[in-house]
């Protein structure tokens, strides 16, 4: 037998190259096309003129992202390469599994074509089947690996077609003048001197930490240690949506028992973020992220040219995945560099290759070097050019280091890596336990400031409660004291006999105006202590003058005057019940500052307005001033200058967690031996600037000192 290599240009010069090599017309003549195009109307013509001159002959071919030409690797080459093998002894035969018309979706799944229907093409003597696949996907390789199980005697070998464009799933293969979008073809080499060996190399290695598919179905992943699948390869390509190639160059690494193989990456689904694969992968399976070993497909010139010379060849068929021209052609340079002449050299750039030698586990594989050396005589050997070191220039020799320094590198970092992970979890759930203790005390001081501030919030207003009743009783004193009068009036004049004198009608109204004064005073007492915590619309005029009511006889007792300045229709919503206290605490502590300093015709200043969207109320006093180191204290829980009989502290520092309740301030604004001024400014979205109420007291006085 023979092969002999053609650089087509077009069919005369084909016939003219047929002429000078003898070849004719014959039932033994393989004629196989490598075909790096997309043009199906070149294609189409070329085919009906190889039919039409070798109508005999079996022609197949498919397309090819490049083509081996003058011993290097093409991507550029647009040109068919045609392979002619024509043996002497040995037959062959082919059939086509048209998966477009002949078989059902569910019947490729679950292997249904009739495996009887391949047995009547072979022979006892047949040695090897050739395939070629346009079909690319999960299918074929379930498909592809039980053909590799049903006839595991034999030798195969083979590939999947690969377009110009890397990136899509159209490709197509080609039988006898017919081009098929979703076929495979096999080619049946039959004969008793018929001798097929076949070489592989898988020269891939891991380079990350392992991850668990956690979600798949079929040939997709989901997600990987629960995450997005894609995340694997975004944490190392962050443009990975843009650059699919590097699926090529990295694709996955996956070890099954005591079977590593890499999984051809078809495609991706950005918006579920997951990875469709060429094979099908399980839930649990582990995965990794690798690349060539350089180092490792250098090494293998050598152990090509072994098999080369030591097994008997005269035709060669090479597959080669798409993968190496993303990184990897050196070493495919020199694996050619060996072989003498043109024409043993051809082959496809493919997207799956297919090897399986008896009791080989299985067919269907990604990412490898293929070869397949056939001969019809033990004796017949491929031409070799003798194999050097010096064949191999300084700059591969450089490159051929960088990889392997990168590789070992790369693994040092990958157990770093994995170290430090492992650090990290464990430091992360040391930290996840401080958290849950800080967590806990956190939960166990906030419940105490709580406790702490309801204390304070008690004690503030049982001392408030306290003055009050103290007011309360002040007042209930005169028509207590009247009804008492009134009765030992009416008593003693009965004693006297002098009933005549009583009148009824006159005593029971005194009576009953002095009754409905203490009940008013009760009345007025029962909403100054009224809590609600929801917010109401009130009126601030109303509320501010109830809350001076109740004490204002303690107030005229001591010659102390209260001015209240307030627009009758100014209202507000908030806490009604915070307002009064607030305003109590201020001019109690007023008031106190009057004995205290013994301040006659002591005047305490209310005024109420609109500014802006705020509601300003100031409490303006003449009681003498606060010092300055003190003033800026006075908030503070349980700081008081009073003793300890006269106060607690916490008047102030509740009026102002009351106001900040609802978003508001307090401030003090004092001048040493003159005023103090309170203001307190509450949010107020509804509220309008009062042009009768511009100026703020306040800001004058500060200006003073």
């Amino acid at each position: 037998m023979r092969q002999l290599v053609h650089y087509y240009k077009d069919f005369d010069k084909f016939g003219y190259w047929c002429e000078e090599h003898n070849i004719k017309n014959s039932d033994k003549l393989l004629i196989e096309i490598n075909y790096p195009d997309d043009n199906y109307l070149k294609l189409k013509v070329l085919l009906k003129e190889l039919k039409s001159d070798f109508p005999d002959a079996i022609i197949i071919g498919m397309q090819s992202f490049a083509s081996f030409k003058n011993h290097q690797i093409l991507d550029l080459n647009r040109d068919p390469i045609i392979s002619i093998m024509e043996f002497q002894t040995s037959t062959i035969s082919s059939m086509v599994l048209d998966f477009s018309k002949n078989y059902l979706e569910e019947e490729i799944d679950n292997y249904k074509i009739d495996k009887n229907h391949i047995q009547k093409f072979l022979q006892s003597n047949t040695q090897a089947i050739e395939i070629l696949s346009s079909f690319n996907n999960p299918k074929t390789a379930s498909l592809i690996n039980t053909i590799g199980e049903e006839f595991a005697h034999l030798k195969i070998f083979g590939g999947g077609a690969t377009s110009k464009a890397h990136t899509t799933l159209s490709t197509f293969v080609f039988h006898n003048g017919k081009i098929y979008d979703k076929a495979i073809i096999l080619v049946f080499l039959h004969g008793e001197n018929l001798s097929v060996e076949l070489y592989q190399a898988f020269d891939w290695k891991p380079i990350s930490k392992k991850k668990r598919i956690t979600k798949a179905n079929n040939s997709t992943i989901y997600m990987m240690e629960n995450n997005p699948a894609l995340d694997i390869y975004r944490k190392y390509f962050p443009n990975i949506e843009r650059d699919k190639s590097v699926f090529l160059q990295v694709p996955l690494y996956i070890t099954k028992g005591n079977i590593s193989y890499t999984v051809h990456i078809l495609d991706t689904d950005i918006e579920s973020q997951s990875i469709l694969t060429s094979q099908a992968l399980q839930k649990g399976d582990i995965v990794q992220l690798s690349i060539g070993n350089y180092n490792t497909m250098m090494n293998r010139i050598q152990e090509i040219y072994n098999f080369l010379s030591k097994t008997p060849a005269q035709a060669l068929w090479i597959g080669t995945a798409i993968s190496y021209e993303y990184g990897f052609r050196i070493p495919i340079k020199h694996y050619l560099s060996n072989i003498k002449t043109n024409n043993h050299i051809f082959g496809y750039t493919t997207s799956q290759e297919y090897f399986n030698e008896e009791n080989h586990p299985n067919t269907f594989h990604n990412h490898t070097f293929v070869m397949a050396a056939i001969s019809e005589s033990n004796d017949k050997y491929i031409d070799l050019v003798e194999y050097k070191d010096d064949n191999i220039t300084p700059f591969e020799i450089a490159n051929k280091n960088l990889y392997s320094i990168m590789h070992k590198t790369a693994n040092e970092l990958n157990r770093l890596t994995e170290n430090l992970e492992l650090r990290v979890e464990q430091r992360t759930k040391e930290l996840k336990d401080l958290n849950d203790d800080l967590q806990i005390r956190i939960d166990d001081a906030v419940r105490e400031v709580k406790r702490q501030t309801a204390i304070m919030n008690q004690q503030s207003r049982l001392a408030s409660m306290g003055e009050i009743l103290e007011n309360i009783a002040h007042q209930w004193r005169q028509p207590l004291n009247s009804v008492s009068w009134i009765l030992n009036d009416i008593k003693f004049k009965s004693e006297l006999g002098k009933r005549d004198e009583i009148d009824i009608d006159e005593v029971a109204s005194k009576i009953n105006n002095s009754i409905q004064f203490l009940s008013n005073t009760v009345d007025d007492f029962r909403k100054f202590v009224d809590k609600s915590d929801m917010a109401q619309t009130f009126n601030l005029k109303t509320t501010i003058e109830s809350t001076i009511k109740i004490i204002e006889d303690t107030f005229k007792q001591l010659n102390i005057q209260v001015s209240l300045d307030c627009d009758k229709n100014i209202t507000y919503k908030g806490y009604e019940n915070d307002i009064k206290h607030t305003v109590m605490n201020l001019i109690n502590n007023a008031r106190d500052a009057f004995e205290e300093k013994g301040i006659k015709n002591g005047k305490i200043s209310i005024r109420v307005y609109h500014e802006k969207d705020e509601l300003i109320i100031t409490i303006q006093d003449n009681a003498g001033g606060i010092p300055k180191p003190i003033l800026k204290n006075i908030f503070e829980p349980y700081f008081t200058t009073k003793h300890k009989t006269k106060g607690t502290g916490l008047g102030l520092y509740m009026s102002k967690n009351m106001i900040d309740r609802v978003h508001g301030t307090i401030e003090a604004f004092s001048i040493l031996n003159k005023k103090t001024t309170f203001v307190i400014k509450l949010p107020d979205e509804g509220a309008e600037p009062s042009p009768s109420l511009i100026r703020t007291e306040y800001i004058e006085d500060t200006e003073e000192e």
